[in-house]
């Protein structure tokens, strides 16, 4: 083989191997969500504490349902889920769910469409009184 074209195959390969670990799941660093195990996470200015379940039984690729439960550090504020965003970076897709309900206990995010197998990072828009914080974690899609 040429050096020229030896030298393209290595860096189509490097290229490749990067964009499948950006994709594949790491263990360590992902949200185990499921029916029975909820999510607890702490935003990333500390204004709340989010409890995310899932409504379906297992994280599936295509529409996911979650509820979201908020609860903010200063105990009379009221904390109020206000967008909800699911990336992934590698291919730069981007998704939202179809509607953000709330029943007065919990948030209720509607068709959050994973659509891709591989790692999604969601990031929870929040507001307590006059203040925004995000609540973000990873998500591995089969």
């Amino acid at each position: 083989m040429p050096p020229m074209r030896r030298r393209f195959v290595s860096l189509a390969a490097i290229t490749l191997s990067s964009l499948l670990a950006a994709c594949v799941a790491s263990p360590d660093d992902a949200a185990r969500l499921s029916a029975e195990h909820p999510l607890d996470q702490r935003s990333s200015h500390g204004l709340v504490e989010a409890t995310v379940s899932l409504d379906g039984p297992e994280l599936n690729r295509g529409p996911n349902d979650l509820s979201v439960a908020l609860r903010a550090a200063e105990g009379a504020a009221q904390a109020r889920l206000v967008s909800v965003e699911a990336a992934m970076a590698a291919h730069g897709h981007r998704a939202s769910p179809t509607e953000i309900v709330s029943d007065g206990e919990a948030f209720h995010v509607v068709g959050l469409d994973l659509f891709m197998s591989g790692r999604w990072q969601i990031s929870l828009g929040v507001e307590v009184d006059a203040s925004s914080d995000l609540v973000e974690f990873a998500l591995d899609v089969p």
